[in-house]
């Protein structure tokens, strides 16, 4: 009977660890995604910037976050329309808009557009925790990681969406130190 409590007892423990362990091919990659950008995180004492992207409807913008320290210090941003030539066939992206704030003179934040003011710190815990939660009913949920390893693209964008730029969350083009 002592016997038989000890086996029901082992195998109920062994029973919630292999269930606690599995984990679906989004967590296991946002683990190693991770664990990639901590390492990176590491290397560079916490300092970086990377250049977030936004496309929409004839447009594409880019805003790159330098951070410090882990603290954001600058903000830069670029808006490009883009043109069609007919005369050439040809697209081109024309710069229409251009901006800095810095910390220093006290300007982040002060312009509505651009890439909000987060580390990737901040990115990785809203991925996590709100952006890769969505409804997978009602969004098709992305995730990515181009950027050797670390964070490219996490977010969702609703089946409802009939444009190109209903997407929530965040898009990385690069990282650097």
């Amino acid at each position: 009977m002592k016997n038989q409590k000890l086996l029901l007892v082992i195998a109920v423990l062994l029973a919630v660890t292999l269930f606690a362990c599995k984990k679906s091919g989004v967590t296991s990659a946002f683990d190693k995604s991770y664990d990639a950008w901590l390492s990176y995180k590491k290397k560079v004492n916490n300092n970086y910037a990377y250049i977030a992207v936004e496309d929409g409807d004839n447009s594409h913008a880019e805003t790159k976050i330098t951070v410090t320290n882990g603290e954001i210090t600058a903000r830069d941003y670029a808006f490009y329309d883009s043109v069609y030539k007919p005369d050439s066939n040809v697209t081109r992206q024309v710069l229409t808009e251009q901006w800095h704030e810095s910390a220093d003179n006290y300007t982040l934040s002060t312009h509505a557009d651009g890439a909000q003011l987060f580390t990737l710190d901040d990115i990785y815990y809203r991925a996590q925790n709100i952006w890769l939660k969505a409804d997978q009913s009602k969004n098709k949920i992305t995730f990515e990681t181009n950027n050797n390893g670390i964070i490219s693209a996490a977010g969702y964008t609703p089946n409802s969406c009939k444009s190109g730029d209903c997407f929530i969350g965040a898009k990385i083009k690069s990282i650097m130190p």
